[in-house]
């Protein structure tokens, strides 16, 4: 079989391994970047209609990468949020204080994708094995051995970042710890007729939260994107309903704020679950990103949680003096990634627990917290900075 020796290789092409190749690719490591899936491929991006919420300070790390000069023209501001609980008078109205910087972008994961996959078929430091699926992980002391059907990838680190079904945590055994919600997530994109003028909705309701956030116009349209949690029956149903029945839906539910639907542009159902690897390491081995793990999508957070990994990552290899893969190596991006995942996971999950959590009690325990919340600059500007990721 055909020797190939690097210094990493990445198994996955999602956003976040795609940012890690672009980084690492930056402080002059050679980089592999291996998927079973053919990304030059256009019909696989089209298939693709969520999008990527960004926080500020994962702008900011994009920035440091001479990324986001690229993005930003594709994506959509987030000057506030807005947040309610059942009802238009439970409220909690989110802005940035510091006015130089805003709350975070919306871009499309396509555009995110095709930009980032130009940006490393142009760098030397980059090879691409599309189409290629890893048939076993043979790790040692000194470097990491990938099987491909025709190709052995030598490399001091393998970096797992091939999504929530990891075919790299499989072919290793490492065990995860997953809940399996009995919701779903309607994601919709779609034209209408009022602006919102950067600002993002989330509201809470009994069957779980809704979500609204600005996207880039197009042609003088506005544009959205709705990521709706709700059960998995309602959900099904309204996938199978034609384009006009689901338009009187959002305009019911949220017409005052988009004014008519004009056209929904695509949807697309998938499951609520998260998870959490028992750990994020092995020998000569690192998960980031899905593939060590997920969250609910209740904070819109999943995303830049993965690009923290990236930027520990990339932290360890500038300021540490250990070999690029070893076991101190590995260890350390542990140590600084778990910590920030688990107690994401349990936020997340807890929120959502509590929301859906129709009593009497739960629901008065909401509406203090909101009163509070809202009438409180401290604890909001807190909670603004920790959603900002800066």
């Amino acid at each position: 079989m055909k020797q190939i020796h690097t210094d990493v290789v990445i198994i996955g092409s999602g956003l976040v391994g795609l940012v890690a190749a672009h980084c690492l690719a930056s402080l002059d490591f050679k980089v592999a970047v291996v998927d079973k899936k053919n990304f030059h491929n256009s019909e696989n991006m089209t298939k693709d209609i969520r999008t990527v919420a960004v926080s500020e300070g994962s702008k900011q790390f994009l920035e440091n990468l001479s990324l986001w000069k690229d993005l930003n023209k594709y994506s959509e501001p987030i000057k506030n949020i807005k947040v309610f609980n059942r009802r238009p008078s439970n409220k909690i109205y989110f802005e940035n204080s510091n006015k130089n910087q805003l709350l975070g972008y919306v871009i499309k994961n396509t555009i995110f994708s095709k930009i980032l996959r130009n940006k490393i078929s142009k760098n030397q430091k980059v090879k691409t094995y599309f189409n290629s699926e890893v048939k076993n992980i043979v790790p040692s002391y000194d470097f990491s051995q990938v099987y491909l059907k025709d190709k052995v990838i030598n490399a001091k680190l393998t970096i797992a970042a091939d999504g929530k079904n990891s075919t790299v945590r499989n072919i290793i055994g490492t065990k995860i710890y997953k809940k399996k919600y009995p919701e779903m997530a309607l994601v919709l994109n779609l034209f209408h007729e009022k602006s919102l003028n950067g600002t993002a909705y989330e509201i809470f309701n009994k069957t779980g939260p809704f979500a609204l956030l600005p996207m880039l116009s197009k042609n003088n349209f506005y544009q959205s994107s709705i990521i709706w949690s709700n059960k998995e029956s309602f959900v099904k149903n309204l996938l199978c309903s034609d384009n006009k029945f689901i338009a009187n839906i959002i305009e019911e539910k949220v017409g005052e704020i988009i004014g008519k639907v004009k056209r929904i542009n695509s949807k697309q159902s998938f499951p609520l679950s998260a998870h959490i690897n028992e750990k994020f390491f092995n020998k000569r081995l690192i998960y980031i990103g899905d593939s060590a793990h997920s969250i609910h999508p209740i904070a819109g957070q999943g995303w830049n949680l993965g690009i923290k990994d990236v930027k520990h990552v990339m932290n360890l290899c500038k300021t540490s003096e250990l070999d690029i893969g070893d076991e101190n190596f590995c260890k350390n991006y542990n140590n600084l990634s778990y910590k920030d995942s688990f107690q994401l996971l349990q936020i997340t999950d807890k929120l959502n627990a509590h929301f859906i959590n129709n009593n009497f009690s739960n629901k008065m325990l909401s509406n203090i917290g909101f009163q509070i919340i809202e009438n409180n600059i401290s604890i909001k500007d807190r909670i603004t900075k920790f959603a900002m990721g800066v």
